[in-house]
C-alpha cells in the first residue's frame, strides 16, 4: 500500500511540475521531490536493516532442519531394530497364550468327561446296589435320574465303554441303564397297580412319582389316568344305582355329581402332577378323564332319553297341530246354513280346549330337568377349558375356548344330540302352546284376530 502511495504522489508531483508556470511552483515542486525522496530512502534503509535479521533466521531453521533429520535417521533405526524384535516377541507371546488357554480348555473338557464317568460308573453300581438285596425302589429311580443328567456322548463314548464296565456290571451303559429303567418301570406299574387295588393311596403316590425319574412319564400319566378313571366309574355307577330314578332331577343330580367329582379330582391333584411330571402335564390326564366321562355321561343321557322316554314325547310335540292357533290366523269364513260345531275355533265364542295329546307337566319337567343338565355341561366345559388353556392363555385374560378333547368327545355329541335338540324343539312348542292355551282360556272379545294383516 505504501508503493502505491508513493506511485500517486510520484504522478501528482509529475504532473504539477508539468504544469508549473513560474518558478515557485517549479521550485515547490522541488522541495516536494526531495521530500519524498529522503522518505524512500529512509524506507529502503529500513528493508536492508531487516533482511540481516531474516537471514540470522534463515539460517537457524536451516540447522534445525539438519538436526530434526539425524533424529529421524535415529528414530527409524530404532523402530527398526528395538521395535520391530519387540512386536515380533509380542506376537509370539500372544501365540504361545492362546495355545495355552486352548490347552487349558482341553485340559478342562477331559477333567469334565473324567468326572462325568465317574458320576456314570457310580450311578451304575448306585443302581444295581439298589436293585439288589435293599430293593431301594427311590434309590434306584434316583441313580437313573441322575444318569439321565449326563450327555449322551459321554454314555455312548468309547471312553465311557472302557471304564464304565465291571466285572459285576459288564454290559454296555446304555445298554444297563436301559435294562435297569425297563426293569424299574415294570416293577412301579405292578406296584402301582396293586396300591390302586387295595385302596392305598400312600402306595399309589408313592410309586406314582417314580416315573419321572425313570424317563417313564408318560406309562405315569397312562397308570395314573387309569386310577382316576376306575375311581369315576366306581361312583357313577353307584349315582346310577339308586332306586330313586323317579325324581324328576335323578339324572340331573346324577350328571352334576359325575362332573363335580371330575372337577374335584383335577383340582386336588393337579399340583401333584405338575411339580413331578413338569408344568402341562396334568392336560394328559384330563384327555385320559374325558375318555371315562364320555362314557359314564353317556350312559346318564342314554337312561334318561329312554326312561323320560324323550323320542315318544318329541314325536308327539311335533306332530301337535296347533288348531286354534291356525285357525285364528285365516280369514274369517262367510256364514254357513249348516250350524256350526260348538266350541269351534271359527266361531267368535270362547274356545273351548281341544283334546291336547300332549301332557304340558311332563314338558314343562322334561326342559327343567334338561336346562339343568345343559347348565351343569357349560359350567364343566368352561371348567376344563381354563385347565387345559396354555400360560401365555391365561395370562392374557381372554376367555379360554372350548378345548378339542370336548369338541371332538362323544358327550359333546350325545350333549347336542339329547339335550340340545330336544330342548329347542320342546322350548318353543311349550312357548307357543303356553300361548294357545292362554287365549282359549281367555274371555276374548268377537273382534279381536290374530290375523297380523286385519286392523286391531
Amino acid at each position: 500500500m505504501a508503493t502505491d502511495e508513493l506511485t500517486e504522489e510520484d504522478a501528482s508531483s509529475a504532473s504539477n511540475i508539468a504544469h508549473a508556470t513560474t518558478v515557485e511552483e517549479i521550485r515547490a515542486g522541488l522541495a516536494d521531490l526531495g521530500a519524498r525522496e529522503a522518505k524512500v530512502t529512509a524506507r529502503l534503509d529500513s528493508l536492508l536493516a531487516s533482511q540481516r535479521d531474516l537471514n540470522r533466521q534463515l539460517g537457524r531453521l536451516d540447522l534445525a532442519r539438519a538436526q530434526l533429520g539425524s533424529q529421524a535417521v535415529a528414530t527409524r533405526a530404532i523402530s527398526n531394530g528395538m521395535l520391530s524384535s519387540a512386536a515380533t516377541t509380542a506376537h509370539r507371546i500372544s501365540g504361545a497364550v492362546k495355545k495355552l488357554d486352548q490347552e487349558q480348555a482341553n485340559v478342562k473338557a477331559t477333567l469334565d468327561v473324567v468326572e462325568q464317568v465317574a458320576e456314570l460308573k457310580s450311578c451304575i453300581l448306585g443302581v444295581t446296589g439298589s436293585m439288589g438285596a435293599p430293593q431301594d425302589w427311590e434309590t434306584a429311580a434316583t441313580y437313573i435320574h441322575r444318569a439321565s443328567q449326563i450327555p449322551d456322548s459321554v454314555i455312548d463314548g468309547a471312553f465311557a465303554e472302557q471304564i464304565v464296565p465291571t466285572a459285576e456290571v459288564p454290559d454296555l451303559p446304555r445298554q444297563t441303564l436301559n435294562n435297569a429303567a425297563e426293569s424299574l418301570c415294570g416293577l412301579f406299574l405292578r406296584e402301582f397297580d396293586k396300591a390302586a387295588q387295595a385302596g392305598n393311596g400312600a402306595g399309589v403316590t408313592r410309586f406314582f412319582k417314580l416315573f419321572p425319574l425313570i424317563n417313564r412319564s408318560d406309562v405315569g400319566l397312562e397308570a395314573y389316568g387309569r386310577y382316576v378313571c376306575g375311581g369315576i366309574a366306581a361312583r357313577a355307577r353307584t349315582n346310577m344305582g339308586s332306586t330313586q330314578r323317579k325324581d324328576g332331577m335323578f339324572y340331573a343330580s346324577a350328571l352334576t355329581k359325575l362332573f363335580e367329582h371330575i372337577a374335584q379330582i383335577v383340582e386336588g391333584h393337579q399340583p401333584l402332577v405338575e411339580r413331578h411330571y413338569g408344568e402341562g402335564s396334568m392336560t394328559k390326564v384330563i384327555q385320559r378323564i374325558q375318555v371315562e366321562a364320555d362314557v359314564q355321561g353317556g350312559i346318564v343321557l342314554d337312561t334318561w332319553s329312554e326312561e323320560r322316554m324323550v323320542s315318544r314325547k318329541l314325536t308327539e310335540v311335533k306332530s301337535y297341530p296347533f288348531n286354534f292357533l291356525v285357525q285364528s290366523f285365516l280369514p274369517a269364513q262367510k256364514p254357513s246354513m249348516v250350524p256350526p260345531r260348538t266350541g269351534s275355533p271359527a266361531q267368535g265364542s270362547p274356545r273351548v280346549s281341544e283334546d291336547e295329546g300332549v301332557d304340558m307337566r311332563e314338558v314343562d319337567a322334561l326342559l327343567n330337568e334338561s336346562a339343568t343338565m345343559l347348565g351343569r355341561w357349560s359350567l364343566y366345559s368352561r371348567f376344563l377349558a381354563n385347565k387345559t388353556a396354555g400360560a401365555t392363555e391365561a395370562d392374557a385374560g381372554t376367555t379360554p375356548t372350548m378345548p378339542d378333547l370336548l369338541l371332538h368327545s362323544n358327550l359333546h355329541k350325545k350333549v347336542h344330540d339329547l339335550l340340545i335338540e330336544p330342548f329347542n324343539i320342546m322350548a318353543a312348542f311349550f312357548f307357543r302352546r303356553s300361548v294357545e292355551k292362554s287365549f282359549q282360556l281367555d274371555e276374548s272379545p268377537s273382534d279381536l284376530t290374530l290375523n297380523p294383516n286385519k286392523p286391531l
